[in-house]
Order: structure tokens, then C-alpha cells, then sequence
């Protein structure tokens, strides 16, 4: 593991602006900030923000926003320590990693062979393909036949397992790699205490990972020599494959682009969509996808595609998904491929732009999809119409949103000349038998916390504290630190913050100020609490920022919020308390009893208090 002396070192010494810059072109200094287009979403106009000064980005579009350590890790899909390596590669810092436990070594070690095995084996097929008289005559004819480019080829690393069914595994053994590991990594298998490859005569397809790495294979057989005609790596520590999709490494940026996922059945499927230059397409490696893999693409768009076979199978599996699809909050269409064609046929048949007009032009939502495949089987059977119409509604219920099943609704009425209003009481009643038959739906629904007037009054305390914490203000005629004015006040008013989020951040900011008698900005800032580094860049990111070009060039001199610091901070105090006393003159009002003297007294007394706060804030 990383120490805390080099996470440190790699924070103090990365400048924002450099690293975002090295990934966005059109980054330009604007006033003490910098700005872009973002990187995450399609925009003409400007909003990606960068704070050099505060060490954050900030898209004011999309919402995205974090420090130089969260850039990396979403624009280039790196796990957490693998941005703390790329950003101390870039300012040339040594990697310090701490003693880890026995169990942690021995888990790192294992993935970090297995990745070093899969790299080797994936060199190894190459060789094969490319220098070996078997591996040119059958594997590299067989993709030539198929129409794939030699470009392609080597963009997805594809190589040849040889027909000798011990070739790799000696191979890998005279490298020194432990027998034991080179069988969990599904490469060789053992028999009477020799080792047998796992993949003979066939054409070898690299898997990879977010940053590129091998974390398995998958393999298709030439000729007749086998039944199974795609085999795959068996699963591992680094290789599970419903949590990854083939292609995911060459098409992650371009689906963030188009902001819409394809998803093909087979690996040719990809690489000839990619030799077609439409690159925003993955494989299941199948057809049944599965929650992870939803997920996955979720990370890069809320939009998917299915481009599925148009036999039997694909036509079962495109219906198997959507619910799934839909159930997990995506948008999902899907493209009806003519008899007999797949993708890859579909890739060979057009031209770039031919194929992507054809695409656009058989893209269905849904409804219309299923209605059309269910129609011809119940055209003159009402009692099966029925049964199609309950297979759609079950599709709509499936979707979390309210608005986007009313939309869906509307669609379906149109189709099957049904009351609209009829219609979406029956989705609403679906809905909840769903729910209420599933635990397991019921706790993947998320519960959103309502914002009030009181949680916006929380939140604008917070903002304070976390821009001007280390301020001093005058209340009453006396100096005190804006940070201490707000602990007090609360504490002496016994006032707690209603969110969870607010809660946790509050608390931590109390410790932290408590401990250092000031605000630490860049505790928050790259906390390692998400949630809280989350809420900090939120409410230190400032949409619009006056230039001091104004003051020096125009001799216009505008006022800034620290200018009446005091003020500002004291009426946040003052609408916190009172909106606290008008929840608390209404939950006794409800409780209100004219005998009980100890309740009116109390209400009374609330009364009083709130009178006082309101005159304050000049209000009547």
C-alpha cells in the first residue's frame, strides 16, 4: 500500500491545471480560474471550471467536479492507487508502499502474477499468430477471411493458441512462473502432475481491463475439432466475467462521446464495428448481460443500444435484458437486424456512414419493439394480446422513474388504443407488487432526502464555513472567528443538522477545527470520505468569479461576499434558528392541548423567540 508520506507528497506537488490540461486542449485562463468544455459530457459553451488556488475541478454542466487525484480516475477509468502512480510518474515522485498484511500480500501478489502471467501468454499467442507456420496458415487466414485488418489485429492483440496441447504451459514454467499460479489463471490444467494448455487451435481473444491490462481470454475454435465453439478463461481473482465487457478499454471514451452504449453479441462484432470506425460499441462475450456489466456502462452513459443476432437467440436475449436494463434506471433501444444478418456481416456490408444511417434508421424504444415481435403471433388472439400487453407493462413497471413511465405509458397507449390514464394505474399497481414482493428491490432503491428550507440553511452554513472558516467577523460589536461563531451558537442552542451528509461533513469540520483551531481547505478537499471531499467541492465551487481586471483596468470597484462577511453570517445563524422554531411551533401544534399549561408555556415561549429572530432578519 501507498504510504501517507507519498499520497502527500503527490498532493503538494500536483497542479491542477497541468494535469487537467494534459487531457483537455482547450483549457484557457479565465480570471483566477481556468476554463473548458467539458470532458465528460458534449457542450459547446463552457463550463468546466478549474480552481488552481483550491486544487478542484468543477463542471457546472454535468455536475462532475473532485481534485487532480478524481480527474485521473475518471477520465482514464484508474483505480485509486493507479492515479497516485500515473500522477507521481508525471512530477517524478518515488513510490513508498508500506508493509501490508500477510493476507494482503499474498492477495496483491497473487493478482498482480496473474496479471504478469496473463501478459506473458498474451505475447506468447501473438508470437504464434504472427512467426508460427500453424499460427499463419490457420489463425491469421481465418481473421484475413473474416476481413480483419492487420490493424485491428494488433489494436485487440489478437493471437493463436497452437494445436500441441502443452506448448504455453512449458513455456511459462521455463520462465520461472509458479505451476500453481499458471492453473489459477485458467491458462493450463493439471493431469496426473503435468500441465496441459486450456486453449488449443484456436483464435485468441486478449480481455481487457479499464486501463488495458490482460485479465483473461476468450478463444474460438477453427474447424470441427471442438463442440464448444467460444471458450473463455475460467474466473479468477482478476477475471470475472459478468463484471467486465470485451472492448470496454477501446471504447470507453468514445462512448462518453456519443453518450450511448452498442452492445453486440460476439468479439468480431466489436472489432469490425471499430474497423468501421463506430467505436462506441462493447460485447457482453454472450448474450445474457448481466447487473455488473449495466452498471459498468452506467459509469460512461445512461443510453444503450442492443444489437443483437436476428435468429431466435437474439431475439430472446434482447428481451431478457431490457427489463434488466430498464430496472437499473438505463435508456435502452434496440436495432431489429434483417434475417440472417449480424453485426459483423452488417460492418462488411456498409460503409461507416452507411452503417451508422442504417442503425439510426432501424433503432426502436422498447415498446415498439416488443409489440412488433409479439404482434404476428397474436393478431387475431386477444387472449394472447393480452398476455403481450402484460409482458410490455411488466417492462414499463421495471423502470425506476416516475416521469419516464408515464412517457412510456403514452407510447403504449398509442400502440394497443388503450386509456392512457388506465394504462399507467396498471404500471403503478405493477410497480408495487414488484416492490413489495422483492427485499431485494426494495433496498436498492434509493432514498432520496428531501431539501427543505431547513437543509438549504444547513447547506449555506456549511458554504460558509468551508470559504470563510478561517475569517474573522464582527457580531455585536466583538471579534470572532466565523468558524467559532457558528460551534457556538449551535452548540449553545443545542441546534443538530437534519442530513445524514451534512451531519458527517459538520462533525468532521467541529474535529478538525477543534483540534487545529482553524479550517483546513484541504482536509476537505481530498478527504478521504467521499462523501465528504464530494460536498466540499460542491460548496466551494463558485460559478462565477469577478476579474481583477475590472478594479485595474476600469477602475470599477465591485463588491464581493467577504465584504459583509458579518452580515451574511449572522442572518445564515438567524433563518437556521427560526426555521428550527417554526418546525418545533408546528409539532406543537399538533400536540396542542389547552389543560396541558407545560405545552401552551412552551409554545408560547417559541412564539415569543421567533418573534425576536424575525424582527432580526426584518421580517414581520
Amino acid at each position: 500500500m501507498i504510504t501517507k508520506e507519498t499520497i502527500d507528497k503527490i498532493f503538494d506537488a500536483v497542479r491542477i491545471e497541468e494535469v487537467i490540461g494534459d487531457f483537455v486542449s482547450d483549457l484557457k485562463k479565465k480570471g483566477v480560474n481556468y476554463m473548458a468544455c467539458c470532458p465528460f459530457h458534449d457542450e459547446k459553451t463552457p463550463s468546466f471550471s478549474v480552481s488552481p488556488s483550491k486544487g478542484i475541478y468543477k463542471c457546472f454542466g454535468c455536475g462532475k467536479g473532485g481534485n487532480a487525484i478524481n480527474f485521473v480516475m475518471e477520465h482514464e477509468h484508474f483505480t485509486y492507487p493507479e492515479a497516485l502512480k500515473y500522477l507521481a510518474k508525471k512530477y517524478n515522485i518515488e513510490i513508498e508502499e508500506k508493509q501490508m498484511t500477510k493476507k494482503q500480500v499474498d492477495a496483491n501478489n497473487e493478482k498482480s502474477s496473474l496479471f504478469l502471467v496473463n501478459e506473458f501468454a498474451r505475447d506468447f499467442f501473438i508470437k504464434n499468430l504472427n512467426d508460427k507456420s500453424e499460427g499463419n496458415k490457420i489463425g491469421l487466414s481465418y481473421l484475413l477471411e473474416r476481413d480483419i485488418s492487420n490493424e485491428m489485429i494488433n489494436l485487440f492483440e489478437i493471437g493463436y493458441a497452437l494445436e500441441n496441447n502443452n506448448n504455453l504451459s512449458t513455456e511459462i514454467i521455463s520462465n520461472s512462473f509458479d505451476k500453481d499460479l499458471v492453473v489459477k489463471s485458467g491458462l493450463s490444467k493439471e493431469k496426473d502432475d503435468r500441465l496441459y494448455d486450456f486453449f488449443n487451435t484456436r483464435v485468441i481473444f486478449p480481455i481487457h481491463s479499464f486501463s488495458g491490462r490482460v485479465l483473461g481470454f476468450g478463444a474460438r475454435t477453427i474447424g470441427n475439432k471442438s463442440k464448444i465453439k467460444y471458450l473463455n478463461s475460467p474466473e479468477n481473482a482478476i477475471y470475472q466475467k459478468s463484471k467486465i465487457l470485451y472492448g470496454i478499454y477501446f471504447s470507453k471514451n468514445e462512448i462518453i462521446k456519443k453518450n450511448n452504449c452498442y452492445i453486440v453479441e460476439g468479439y468480431t462484432d466489436v472489432i469490425s464495428f471499430h474497423q468501421n470506425n463506430i467505436k462506441n460499441v462493447v460485447s457482453s462475450s454472450g448474450t445474457a448481460l448481466s447487473k455488473d456489466q449495466i452498471k459498468l456502462i452506467s459509469r460512461f452513459s445512461n443510453h444503450i443500444t442492443l444489437i443483437f443476432d436476428s435468429d431466435d437467440a437474439g431475439v430472446k436475449a434482447a428481451f431478457r435484458n431490457i427489463d434488466l436494463i430498464l430496472s437499473e434506471g438505463m435508456n435502452v433501444k434496440i436495432v431489429k437486424l434483417p434475417d440472417g444478418e449480424d453485426p459483423d456481416s452488417l460492418a462488411k456490408k456498409y460503409n461507416s456512414s452507411e452503417l451508422i444511417k442504417f442503425i439510426d434508421d432501424s433503432t426502436k424504444d422498447f415498446i415498439t419493439y416488443k409489440t412488433e415481435m409479439l404482434r404476428a403471433e397474436s393478431e387475431k388472439d386477444p387472449v394472447k394480446r393480452a398476455e403481450n400487453l402484460r409482458e410490455i407493462i411488466k417492462s414499463i413497471a421495471s423502470v425506476p422513474d416516475y416521469l419516464t413511465r408515464i412517457e412510456y405509458c403514452k407510447i403504449c397507449s398509442a400502440i394497443f388504443k388503450i386509456n392512457e390514464k388506465e394504462l399507467l394505474g396498471i404500471v403503478s399497481r405493477n410497480k408495487s407488487i414488484r416492490l413489495a414482493s422483492s427485499s431485494r428491490q426494495k433496498t436498492k432503491e434509493r432514498l432520496v432526502e428531501k431539501e427543505t428550507k431547513l437543509t438549504l440553511f444547513e447547506k449555506e452554513i456549511l458554504r460558509l464555513i468551508l470559504n470563510y472558516g478561517n475569517e474573522t467577523i464582527h457580531i455585536s460589536d466583538e471579534e470572532i472567528n466565523l468558524t467559532k461563531f457558528f460551534i457556538e451558537e449551535l452548540e449553545y442552542d443545542d441546534l443538530n443538522f437534519t442530513v445524514s451528509k451534512y451531519k458527517i461533513l459538520y462533525s468532521e469540520i467541529v474535529d478538525n477545527f477543534k483540534e487545529n483551531e482553524y479550517v483546513e481547505e484541504k482536509y476537505f478537499l481530498n478527504n478521504n470520505q467521499s462523501i465528504i471531499q464530494e460536498i466540499a467541492i460542491d460548496l466551494m465551487s463558485n460559478k462565477h468569479n469577478i476579474s481583477v481586471n475590472w478594479q485595474k483596468r476600469h477602475n470599477i470597484f465591485t463588491s464581493t461576499e467577504s465584504d459583509s462577511l458579518s452580515k451574511t453570517a449572522e442572518k445564515a445563524l438567524l433563518n437556521l434558528k427560526h426555521e428550527h422554531l417554526e418546525n418545533q411551533i408546528n409539532e406543537l401544534k399538533k400536540k396542542l392541548n389547552i389543560e396541558n399549561k407545560a405545552l401552551v408555556n412552551k409554545f408560547k415561549s417559541l412564539v415569543e423567540i421567533r418573534k425576536e429572530i424575525a424582527q432580526k432578519l426584518g421580517r414581520k
